[in-house]
């Protein structure tokens, strides 16, 4: 029995005051995902403030639907259950003979995107997107990550942020490289002609740009992503096209 906006699969979320509330790329990852496959989501929302109470990670889902209530954490071991657990719901996002290349080109490009990225827009996201407790909590515990408050990082015409902005523009070329590899997919899809985890994978990431930031008006741009969309001649633009249809927040 699969998952239905009936009998739901639940889906803890970091919750935001944006007006799509969903805003973290690692729990995008799975409300893609679930978008994308069509199965339903009941959202549930999980507040970080660093209360010392049972420790939560999100993503995590609740399926109902399984012979037994099961539990997953972490959205590339979520994205695998899903695809074991529904093996006859169409679509799915390993064709066979790709989970491997998928989850290799994940861990490849994840050690060398999210450094640059997070220094980009990631300092002023706490006060835009959370609540004063999360905001707090989030602040306090990204500081001692970074050893200096978060409002001191890359911020803007520093050389900090031209130099981060040069590492995900090459890095950003790299996915461009490969993605032109596959003869299938025309540019648009990591694999084959069709949306796979890789391409789900990256279309978070490019929403997570979306976040409101300030720091490059020098750019003209109101967020990352403002820039994102201009570069290797526009295709992060048209590769966003085919998600329209799932990025609904219930």
């Amino acid at each position: 029995m699969a998952a239905t906006n009936e009998n739901p699969i639940i889906l803890y979320d970091i919750p935001s005051k944006l007006e799509s509330k969903a805003w973290s790329v690692n729990m995008w990852k799975t409300r893609l995902l679930l978008n994308y496959r069509g199965l339903g989501i009941e959202p549930s929302g999980l507040n970080p403030d660093g209360s010392g109470r049972p420790y939560y990670t999100c993503p995590s889902i609740i399926d109902p639907t399984a012979p037994k209530l099961t539990t997953v954490t972490e959205s590339t071991a979520i994205a695998q259950y899903l695809e074991d657990a529904y093996p006859d719901v169409q679509p799915r996002v390993f064709p066979e003979g790709t989970r491997e290349a998928q989850l290799e080109f994940i861990k490849d490009i994840s050690a060398i995107i999210y450094w640059p990225a997070i220094k980009l827009f990631l300092p002023q996201a706490p006060k835009i997107i959370l609540d004063p407790r999360g905001s707090e909590y989030f602040e306090q515990s990204r500081a001692l990550y970074f050893g200096r408050p978060l409002q001191g990082i890359c911020p803007a015409g520093s050389e900090e942020r031209k130099e981060a902005w040069e590492e995900l523009k090459a890095v950003l070329d790299k996915i461009a490289e490969i993605y032109d590899k596959n003869p299938e997919g025309d540019g648009e899809y990591f694999t084959g002609s069709a949306i796979s985890y890789v391409d789900i994978w990256l279309a978070t990431f490019f929403v997570w740009s979306k976040v409101p930031c300030d720091r490059d008006p020098d750019l003209g741009a109101q967020c990352v992503w403002d820039v994102i969309e201009k570069l290797n001649d526009g295709r992060w633009a048209r590769f966003m096209r085919k998600f329209d249809n799932y990025l609904q927040v219930l």
